[in-house]
């Protein structure tokens, strides 16, 4: 499981922008980087995940010095938008399923819509901006987080139960 989750979440995102580098350098690019408030916030359950998204924020912070000014980078950091997968639509076995309590609990949180994060990324991507995070009140979650991590840790220990998207005893490493 946590090679496929490198596969997809950060090879998927660095090997395209490693080929990419020399056009990109000529032409003064743009990179746009989907990571997740995940690797912000370290919720349980998802570790794997987790760190797949944090290394996307470790290379490109790196690649963002080593690059520029001739390439932007924009990293997205992004909480729940209102999307398919929100609504438990997902893949399983090559089959699509819909599996609507799978992120039942999540929908307590504000959500952002599809087209309004679509917007609020391009807008950050031309404007230049090193991060882009939706909806907004994540940004000021991070910053508490940031002053007062053990609340955080209280908080998912406490209500683990609520939070936990997955089990970290069915996961297989390989």
């Amino acid at each position: 499981m946590f090679t496929s989750l490198m596969d997809i979440n950060f090879w998927g995102s660095v090997y395209p922008t490693y080929v990419t580098i020399p056009h990109l350098k000529k032409t003064r690019g743009k990179v746009f980087v989907n990571s997740s408030s995940g690797a912000i916030f370290h919720p349980p359950s998802i570790s794997f995940y987790t760190a797949s998204k944090a290394a996307l924020i470790s290379f490109y912070e790196t690649m963002r010095v080593e690059l520029a000014p001739e390439i932007s980078i924009t990293i997205a950091t992004l909480g729940y938008t209102d999307s398919e997968i929100l609504g438990g639509k997902h893949l399983k076995d090559g089959v699509m399923q819909i599996n609507s309590q799978l992120f039942s609990d999540a929908t307590v949180l504000p959500v952002i819509s599809c087209s309004d994060c679509a917007k609020s990324i391009i807008s950050a991507i031309c404007r230049k901006e090193r991060y882009i995070t939706e909806p907004k009140y994540i940004s000021v979650l991070f910053f508490v987080k940031s002053v007062c991590p053990q609340a955080f840790e209280w908080i998912y220990r406490t209500f683990a139960h609520k939070l936990c998207i997955g089990h970290a005893s069915s996961i297989k490493i390989a």
